[in-house]
């Protein structure tokens, strides 16, 4: 459990900074499928030198890149309407609840009922920050986007289980979840605004993409030996981050009242691990 704990803690602060870069770039869609695309590119080797994932895996990775795509899309619209200091907050505190009633319901992964009152703790914190100041603006998307990463968890959480190598499944989830958004950001965009902002902002690009592969694939890795309920809410976490990176970089509100749900935050985890160890 502690190396799992590990594991989860490293990539809340790698979700928190892609976040951040994801809300600051000129388009966001286009920044959450660079971040996509140019994570599957070192995975492609990986299926070649080590195979495809076995064939149990197949309906949770295809199903996974879907909900993955949709949640790009619905990412980069809350960050483009609302400010990240609330999105960010009401996607990650909805997604911990449903994760946890989904893992006991549909992966007989529950935990125990203290460790459902750190869960409720944590989203009480999480919400609660995302309502003190900033723009409202956005809500529902923030909603559908923790709909969508409860749905891909909980999808994963099934798929790394079902198989025996989870760097194959990161591996085939990372190009099946880009050619998924690269069908979409085809739709919506052009292909010259696209290379022309691949062109401006390299840097960005390739930095975001390395947060967000090691980030998931820290997860994966702490989900093959942690309960989902665990994993889901304790990377949570990433919220306080995120919050603080809203505030001191972008300027959003922060104050007591969003400090005084940062601490509801640690404390539902400090319960959930507790809960889980114990």
């Amino acid at each position: 459990m502690l190396a799992a704990t590990a594991a989860v803690l490293a990539s809340a602060v790698l979700h928190a900074g892609w976040n951040l870069l994801v809300k600051r770039s000129s388009d966001r869609l286009i920044a959450v499928w660079a971040q996509f695309a140019i994570a599957a590119v070192p995975f492609l080797p990986v299926l070649v030198v080590t195979g495809v994932p076995e064939p149990a895996t197949y309906p949770f990775i295809a199903l996974s890149a879907v909900l993955q795509g949709a949640y790009g899309v619905a990412l980069a619209r809350a960050y483009q309407v609302g400010d990240l200091s609330v999105a960010y907050p009401v996607a990650r505190g909805v997604s911990p609840l449903l994760t946890s009633v989904g893992g006991a319901m549909l992966l007989a992964d529950p935990l125990p009922p203290a460790g459902y009152l750190g869960v409720l703790l944590t989203c009480a914190g999480l919400l609660w920050i995302a309502s003190r100041g900033g723009r409202a603006r956005g809500l529902g998307w923030a909603l559908t986007t923790g709909v969508l990463i409860s749905g891909y968890t909980l999808s994963d959480t099934a798929g790394v289980r079902a198989g025996q190598d989870t760097l194959r499944y990161t591996a085939a989830l990372f190009v099946a979840s880009a050619v998924v958004l690269s069908v979409v950001v085809l739709a919506r965009r052009p292909p010259g605004l696209i290379a022309a902002s691949l062109r401006r902002t390299p840097g960005a690009h390739l930095l975001n993409a390395l947060c967000a592969g090691v980030a998931y694939g820290l997860v994966l890795v702490a989900l093959k030996a942690a309960p989902v309920a665990y994993v889901a809410t304790l990377r949570e976490l990433s919220v306080v981050f995120g919050v603080l990176g809203g505030w001191l970089l972008l300027h959003e509100p922060f104050g007591g009242a969003r400090t005084a749900g940062a601490v509801a935050v640690a404390a539902g985890i400090g319960v959930l691990m507790a809960a889980a160890i114990g």
